[in-house]
């Protein structure tokens, strides 16, 4: 007698909600569906939960994802030579007011 009257009442809700704002009852559906199960004496678990995936997934094996080789960087700047890097290197004599004797 009480699940019939928790029946009753969850349908009262669900077609207030619907006639008020569909969108409350397109929210509300999942959680009132599994206070229905619950209040139904069906226990979903973990074991229904994993047969319905399994249902759903191909029987076909996906092949394993593989690992690229890394590409190789392109060489935007070329290395200079000796002549550059000497001429980088140089710098002039200290100044004639620098130097204290």
């Amino acid at each position: 007698m009480k699940r019939a009257l928790a029946f009753v009442c969850m349908f009262a809700l669900v077609a207030t909600a619907l006639v008020a704002s569909p969108g409350l009852a397109l929210t509300m559906a999942p959680a009132l569906l599994l206070l229905a199960l619950l209040a139904g004496g069906f226990r979903p678990g973990e074991a229904l939960i994993e047969r319905l995936r399994d249902r759903r997934r191909p029987a076909v094996a996906l092949p394993r994802a593989v690992s690229m080789p890394r590409p190789r960087l392109a060489l935007i700047a070329r290395p200079t030579a000796g002549p550059a890097a000497s001429a980088l290197a140089m710098r002039p004599p200290p100044s004639a007011f620098a130097v204290t004797t």
